[in-house]
């Protein structure tokens, strides 16, 4: 009976180094990335060695026996949304070409999660980290970039306050002030600024204080609206609830009529059928007329009064991320019957799109445009193909505005005029501070960048 076959060992860096000719500490540099004593045509026929004979070192092994681990950890807020697979993507993209191994940890707008995640990339020996923090851990991160014998930290996107690590940001204040004044620009006269809540949170803080200082300053009126709670998580099309069975005694806009199997009294159906929960909302309103949402609750709520309180203006929602624009999609969302299963998918009832089937609000502050054009000002004469391209029936009564990546927001609706906050320059920005600081010997001040945000015109905004 014949032996079976041996499989074929995998190369090592004894082999590496027998067959370029030099010894294994070279290859071990050479493989960490210290090439300060080791010539061009070293490095060159290191590589091609390598390449040659398919090696690939043992991460943990290396971390193990060298100082350095050449691995980076990263902590993200929220891995789900567009913004932050972008931020990753610059951060990669140095990395690699720097031989170093990123690991991630979704944090899940947790900060219990976040301070757990950090200690299991500490536990796996990384040489820094990235955090993109939830908020909230403010006390916790200072202690840690305090802490003499830490590994070096980069805060992205969101920071921390007094400034003990780099941090690296958007320059938000400016980013609002090019916003309104584009938004004052087309002939807006009300603006509504959406935003999760803002406490702990550096950039929604930021932005949220840009806005009312803007306000307090420019001849154009509006408010600074938190809300808590996502219309997304309670929305049924089928049915119309808001998730918390049928409404008894409630008002439904446009005279649909709404049936009642169980009973949630007190409530209020808006424009676009979103059922809230009737609690009141304490608003604030300041010297200079800007209304907050103190309680940071009922977005449907709070949009319809707004709605219904300025028929006639043109009005503009200026969203602070992506996640709170698709929550006013929801919102402005207005099927005026229960939607068919085709028109789920996409397809019309009956040749309508629904934002046909609410034309009473329709002329009420102007309608938004639909093209795509980069930089492109709809004008008048498109307004008879409204809702072409609209995301969710949203309504055309209002311009619509966000932080948010040109990607997502381009293919959206009209076109979603957006601050491209650039994240792939951010990530990039944020992971070759961290190198410096780890392998290049950087040992300057911890600063604050702020990277420029990037205006791109769509139809949302047109002018009139």
């Amino acid at each position: 009976m014949s032996r079976p076959a041996k499989a074929k060992r995998k190369p090592s860096i004894a082999d590496v180094a027998a067959a370029v000719g030099v010894s294994k500490t070279t290859i071990s540099r050479y493989l960490h990335g210290e090439y300060d004593y080791m010539s061009a045509d070293t490095r060159a026929r290191i590589e091609a060695v390598v390449k040659e004979l398919g090696y690939r070192p043992n991460k943990m092994a290396q971390g193990l026996k060298a100082t350095n681990s050449r691995m980076i950890g990263v902590t993200i807020a929220n891995i789900s949304n567009p913004f932050s697979s972008q931020l990753l993507k610059g951060m990669q993209s140095v990395c690699r070409a720097r031989g170093i191994q990123l690991l991630v940890s979704d944090a899940d707008d947790d900060p219990a999660l976040e301070r757990a995640a950090i200690e299991s990339l500490m536990d796996s020996q990384v040489d820094g980290l990235i955090i993109n923090t939830v908020g909230g851990n403010d006390e916790f991160l200072t202690t840690f970039a305090s802490t003499a014998g830490n590994p070096p930290i980069v805060m992205l996107d969101r920071m921390i306050s007094p400034i003990v690590c780099d941090c690296i940001v958007t320059d938000n204040a400016g980013a609002v002030d090019m916003m309104l004044d584009h938004v004052r620009e087309r002939g807006f006269t009300y603006a509504v600024f959406v935003t999760q809540p803002a406490a702990g949170i550096t950039t929604r803080q930021t932005r949220a204080e840009a806005v009312r200082a803007y306000l307090a300053t420019h001849d154009l009126a509006g408010e600074v609206l938190e809300y808590a709670d996502s219309p997304r998580d309670d929305m049924d099309y089928g049915g119309m609830t808001g998730g918390s069975g049928a409404v008894s005694g409630s008002t439904a806009g446009h005279g649909r009529a709404v049936d009642n199997d169980s009973a949630t009294h007190g409530s209020t159906i808006g424009h676009c059928g979103t059922v809230d929960d009737g609690s009141t909302v304490d608003d604030t309103v300041g010297d200079n007329g800007i209304v907050d949402d103190g309680n940071g609750v009922g977005l449907a709520a709070r949009l319809t009064s707004i709605l219904d309180a300025h028929v006639g203006e043109r009005i503009c929602i200026f969203a602070n991320n992506e996640d709170a624009m698709c929550d006013v999609f929801a919102v402005l969302a207005e099927p005026s019957e229960p939607l068919s299963e085709s028109c789920a998918n996409g397809d019309d009832h009956d040749g309508r799109n629904d934002i046909d089937r609410g034309k009473d609000r329709d002329n009420a502050a102007g309608n938004v445009g639909h093209s795509n054009d980069h930089n492109h000002v709809a004008d008048d004469d498109h307004d008879s193909a409204i809702g072409a391209g609209t995301v969710n029936g949203v309504g055309t009564t209002v311009g619509l505005c966000a932080f948010a990546t040109e990607r997502w927001a381009r293919y959206s609706g009209p076109g979603i005029t957006c601050l491209d906050q650039n994240p792939v320059l951010m990530g990039r920005t944020a992971a070759s501070r961290l190198i410096a600081r780890i392998y290049d010997g950087d040992s300057s001040p911890a600063e604050r960048l702020e990277i420029p945000a990037r205006l791109r015109v769509f139809g949302s905004t047109q002018k009139r």
